[in-house]
């Protein structure tokens, strides 16, 4: 159960929907592509994720709760490094993650990958009927086991920046056994968070598998380090029954390491605590 709770907050990190400056030139796609990049490290921002699991006839078979913390520690010339804390709960049980250190590429590699990066011709995607100029790459990662073949669609004016993402991964033998489709599909949407009015992009992420399909909507801004607000999630099965759904929202976040702020783990755990005091989990 835990698994199903970690991978929706890794699809909601990696939805690379990026906010950015206009740092970039033909064909140099790196940082201001990240939905870290622009920011300094200090950054931080706290996420809580509910998912549900279903059996064959769809009747819900567990629910879990997870709350992410995730901190930049670090900016270099080629990705981020960043800082994540997890506490899970499961049938009325906190669970506490070990604190993980997770670098990520500008490109989406992670360490040992070796990476190609081809610049193509420039082009364009249609979004709400609007023709948006884009350059164009596509980016080879391999290790031992398996290769990716990336091709982004990005523009250095228009956020979120990067506009459309089409990815297949193969294994040693060439087969395919994942390919997945990130498409923004509007612009310049107001949206109320935490107080303040923002300017967010909604986004599809369809990833196909040997497992099924997973389909995500997302809605993320440029203000936010990491991106992502909020996003909603399905998992169906290869006979398209729902295996899986979630729901994640932003709790919280920051630009600098707030003065006074509590150190994490004491902080995340006196909030636990005051949730099974009040026999809610919400």
């Amino acid at each position: 159960m835990r698994s199903l709770v970690l991978h929706s907050l890794t699809v909601a990190m990696l939805l690379v929907l990026a906010p950015a400056t206009v740092w970039a030139k033909p064909g140099e796609m790196g940082r201001e592509t990240h939905p870290w990049g622009r920011f300094q490290p200090g950054a931080w921002k706290e996420v809580r994720v509910l998912a549900e699991t279903f059996d064959e006839q769809g009747a819900i078979t567990g629910t879990t709760i997870a709350e992410t913390t995730t901190t930049l520690q670090k900016i270099s010339d080629d990705g981020v490094t960043l800082g994540r804390e997890v506490f899970v709960e499961i049938a009325g049980k906190r669970l506490d993650a070990e604190p993980q250190v997770v670098r990520q590429g500008f490109h989406g590699e992670t360490p040992g990958q070796k990476t190609q990066v081809t610049v193509l011709p420039d082009d364009h995607v249609m979004i709400e009927g609007r023709q948006v100029p884009c350059h164009v790459e596509q980016v080879e990662s391999s290790d031992e086991n398996t290769k990716t073949v990336t091709k982004t669609y990005w523009s250095p004016t228009v956020a979120p920046f990067i506009l459309k993402r089409e990815s297949t991964t193969t294994d040693a033998d060439g087969k395919v056994y994942r390919q997945s489709t990130i498409d923004v599909i509007a612009l310049d949407m107001p949206r109320w968070v935490l107080g303040e009015i923002h300017s967010t992009s909604y986004v599809r992420t369809i990833v196909t598998h040997a497992k099924g399909t997973t389909s995500t909507l997302s809605i993320t801004s440029a203000d936010i380090p990491g991106g992502v607000i909020c996003h909603t999630s399905k998992d169906m099965d290869e006979k398209g029954h729902l295996v899986c759904r979630s729901s994640l929202e932003l709790i919280d976040y920051g630009l600098e390491p707030p003065n006074g702020r509590w150190g994490l783990l004491q902080r995340l755990r006196g909030r636990w605590g005051h949730r099974s005091a009040h026999g809610s989990s919400q």
